[in-house]
């Protein structure tokens, strides 16, 4: 690609995850970029087709849009609303070529009986009533949601970058040790001498080290989940023991299910944890947690003939706890056949919450002396939330970067 109108000071947007590029996108259709064609830049340490790196957690991620904002939250109930509201619009404009698949979300809570408010506002909404509710489930609602297939939605994203800006954005791929280092001869090359006009900083568990930053707030949440070929779960489940506490607390057995027919099953919430390969154990206890929320998992040819009536046809079957193989008897989980891949991702936390703000400005001299000022905005920090909140603060952190100029 090449770059517009080199006389000018371009943005730099630093992270190329659902983050940086929904940012990039907004940016984009913004009048900032509308009314002068400011050059834009994006630099990443990775790209999503890139191999997967647990480090870039949003392709890793299950991608589901299920908030845990607090009642009381009034920016994260914003930007998960809205969120939610760009994407289902974008399914029912589009259907599932998107990478998104609108679904039944069912919701099981142990320990609590209340459930977040956000939740109401979804469509279909309801509470399951107390004698309607499974075994060892103290309460329970459903509604309408939506999943992503992360490769689809990225690339799409890309896409959408290069016809808004006809080809002119440009992507690089470049580790960037410090804000500072945008003056380096190594990063002018590539975004040219002039200092930019503003960066928004997208870098997620980046953050730590990334110089003039180095959130140390920021810290890994250690998400381990399993991928499986299960085209028949056309509905999401999420088992939550504990509170949430505004935030992820509790442990949480997800089943998010994709358009092309991949499933994904979690999961861990291991805070501080840099461990980047698959536990055994852990998948192994992931496999067993999933199919006591939901048996459909296990393809119907596994039930032991026992489970079936002599008359009973295996295709009318329904799968329940009490009719999946023993597993006191048989310690190979039914679902181990169906098993893709088992994937490690960082989830970029942080004490506090997501950072959505002006920084300080910096000032990037150059041999010929200017010294303009370079707006930096921060968008990171969004732990599990990243897909689900996606939009709302890109919108929120393009309004604070056309507030600054």
């Amino acid at each position: 690609m090449s770059s517009t109108n080199s006389t000018q000071r371009p943005i730099v947007i630093l992270g190329a995850g659902i983050i940086g590029l929904t940012t990039a996108v907004r940016i984009l259709e913004s009048p900032l970029y509308q009314e002068e064609k400011i050059p834009i830049h994006i630099i990443a340490d990775h790209l999503p087709n890139d191999p997967l790196d647990p480090k870039y957690a949003s392709t890793i991620a299950g991608a589901h849009h299920l908030s845990f904002a607090d009642d009381e939250d009034v920016n994260q109930t914003k930007w998960d609303k809205r969120t939610f509201h760009v994407m289902y619009n974008e399914w029912k404009n589009e259907g599932e070529k998107t990478g998104l698949m609108v679904l039944k979300q069912t919701e099981l809570f142990v320990k609590h009986n209340q459930h977040l408010k956000i939740y109401e506002d979804h469509p279909d909404f309801q509470v399951i009533e107390p004698d309607q509710l499974p075994k060892g489930i103290d309460h329970s609602v459903n509604f309408t949601s939506l999943t992503m297939t992360p490769f689809t939605y990225l690339n799409r994203l890309l896409d959408r970058i290069s016809a808004l800006s006809n080809g002119q954005v440009m992507i690089h791929r470049h580790h960037l040790p410090s804000l500072s280092s945008l003056s380096h001869p190594s990063i002018t090359a590539m975004i040219g001498e002039i200092p930019p006009l503003a960066i928004v900083v997208c870098v997620g568990i980046g953050a730590i080290t990334l110089g003039q930053v180095e959130d140390q707030t920021v810290f890994p949440t250690r998400g381990q989940v399993v991928k499986v070929k299960a085209p028949w779960i056309r509905s999401g489940f999420t088992r939550q023991v504990g509170e949430l506490n505004g935030g992820e607390g509790g442990e949480r057995t997800y089943v998010i299910p994709r358009p092309d027919g991949e499933v994904i099953l979690g999961g861990t919430r291991e805070l501080n944890d840099w461990y980047p390969y698959p536990r055994e154990e852990t998948t192994k206890d992931i496999l067993k947690r999933v199919l006591e929320i939901c048996p459909d998992l296990c393809p119907k040819y596994k039930i032991a003939p026992s489970a079936l009536a002599p008359e009973q046809d295996i295709e009318k079957l329904h799968i329940t706890e009490d009719n999946l193989p023993d597993s006191d008897t048989d310690p190979t989980s039914p679902l181990e056949e169906l098993v893709i891949q088992t994937l490690v991702g960082f989830r970029p936390s942080r004490k506090g919450g997501i950072r959505l703000e002006r920084g300080k400005d910096l000032v990037l001299g150059r041999d010929h002396g200017k010294q303009d000022k370079t707006i930096v905005v921060h968008n990171y920090g969004h732990g599990g939330a990243g897909w689900q909140s996606c939009w709302g603060t890109a919108e929120d952190a393009v309004e604070i970067l056309i507030k600054s100029m």
